[in-house]
């Protein structure tokens, strides 16, 4: 079946009256968000929604994005580049210039995780960057977006190698923009797995867990890819063959 939306236009209840056995690759669906103050104001949006819509006029099958004069992304990854680029030539197209800024923890270009080349070619396009900031607020004014504010970031992960950040609280700078859009990682949507199943589910760290032949705590469920081993498309395309290893001796009773 194509064209479907488990939860929506039929139940995984539905599909395993249907069906022996069910694989779970959703991948990540949803954007996190930084959660600081400002963030649930309408203009400050999350990158893959806005990445489809953009997609989506530019094939003419959806209506025109707003485009805004002045654009925050915050993220250093090759989502955030495709956001900063897309709305650049966007912004290039509706008004004539372009005025696209990127702020991210990451403190060099280095340690950025987006490629290179999607910087530098990001830059040729008018795109700005400010690497080593972290927003501490979107500011708001007569319920405008106006822009974010941000301090200065020193360490982005400790000794230990664990995601830590520390920051100089002093050391503050504001970027302007009527827009701001989240870019700082996705995340997996369970939405359409009915709460009776996901009780017998085993979660780890909001990821599903499964045995070697990726079967989940549920014998005719398995699952694999980003939902179980996080954005990895080594290990998505591994599940497909170790799932179905296990599907095909679950179906024989093995």
């Amino acid at each position: 079946m194509t064209n479907v939306r488990v939860g929506e236009d039929i139940s995984l209840e539905k599909l395993h009256e249907e069906y022996d056995a069910v694989f779970l690759s959703t991948g990540f669906g949803l954007g996190r968000s930084t959660k600081v103050p400002g963030t649930d104001h309408p203009d400050v949006i999350q990158a893959l929604p806005l990445l489809r819509a953009i997609r989506n006029f530019l094939r003419g099958d959806g209506p025109k994005p707003k485009i805004p004069r002045k654009l925050v992304v915050i993220g250093g990854g090759n989502v955030a580049m495709d956001v900063a680029r897309s709305m650049a030539r966007l912004q290039m197209m509706e008004y004539g210039e372009v005025h696209v800024r990127v702020a991210c923890l990451e403190r060099t270009y280095e340690e950025m995780p987006a490629d290179m080349e999607e910087i530098e070619e990001g830059e040729e396009e008018g795109v700005i960057f400010h690497p080593g900031w972290g927003p501490i607020k979107v500011i708001i004014e007569n319920d405008e977006v106006k822009g974010v504010e941000f301090k200065k970031c020193l360490e982005v992960f400790d000794k230990t190698g664990r995601f830590n950040p520390k920051f100089d609280e002093e050391d503050r700078m504001v970027l302007e923009g009527d827009m701001v859009v989240e870019a700082i990682g996705q995340a997996p949507d369970y939405s359409y797995i009915p709460d009776d199943i996901k009780e017998k589910l085993e979660f780890k760290r909001g990821r599903i867990v499964t045995n070697q032949y990726q079967q989940t705590s549920i014998p005719w469920l398995f699952a694999g890819g980003d939902i179980v081993h996080g954005p990895d498309i080594i290990n998505g395309i591994a599940d497909g063959y170790r799932a179905a290893k296990g599907i095909d001796e679950y179906l024989r009773g093995a």
